[in-house]
């Protein structure tokens, strides 16, 4: 990779880099803030699932005008390196990532599909696209991109998880969700959301709604 994206793909202080969120806290099942916020909202106690409205991203001017100006500069330096070297798929994941952490769903699309153009059937970067299609509310695509990761890894946890989410809540297919939860359970007994509630409570909690 050129050093300028290398250089820009390092984490700035409060986000995450995709590739390390995987290895690190995959068992975990964080998918990232914007949908372990969808959870951690809805087994709150007391709270009713949260619509749509509340968990949806900021639009791509208000995400843009809301970036720190630091990590602006990592996304500029970054989208110069991949106009030099637009091969470099790499540096479109990286790109990809920093839109992801910033909210800009649409910008995040199109970085994920030019280094899946490059470097294809990476499932961890095809579920990072499924998460940035379900902020954009393409939710069809969502559930394709969640499908085709699992395809390649069939114990792809984070895109079990994360198409749990889009068939209960985003497209109210409850049972079609639930399924997908229990199948995730029988490959990790011990999964858990992302505030640490063990899957099968959730699925408990959620089944008696």
């Amino acid at each position: 990779m050129p050093a300028k994206a290398t250089q820009a793909s390092e984490t700035p202080e409060g986000f995450v880099r995709k590739s390390t969120f995987y290895m690190a806290v995959a068992v975990a099942l964080v998918a990232g803030l914007y949908l372990g916020n969808v959870l951690t909202s809805t087994l709150a106690p007391g709270q009713s699932p949260v619509t749509k409205k509340q968990v949806s991203a900021p639009s791509g001017e208000q995400a843009t005008s809301q970036v720190p100006p630091e990590v602006m500069n990592r996304i500029l330096e970054l989208e110069q390196a991949v106009i030099k070297n637009p091969q470099d798929a790499d540096a479109w994941t990286h790109l990809g990532h920093l839109y992801f952490d910033t909210h800009q769903a649409k910008e995040a699309i199109r970085a994920y599909e030019r280094s899946l153009a490059l470097k294809p059937n990476d499932p961890d970067v095809i579920t990072d696209l499924g998460v940035m299609f379900r902020a954009d509310h393409q939710h069809d695509k969502a559930l394709a991109a969640f499908d085709k990761a699992v395809s390649i890894n069939p114990k792809h946890e984070i895109a079990l998880f994360n198409k749990g989410i889009v068939l209960y809540f985003d497209m109210e297919k409850k049972d079609e969700g639930l399924a997908v939860w229990r199948k995730l359970l029988s490959t990790n007994p011990a999964a858990k959301a992302p505030d640490g509630t063990p899957l099968d409570a959730m699925i408990k909690q959620l089944s008696a709604k």
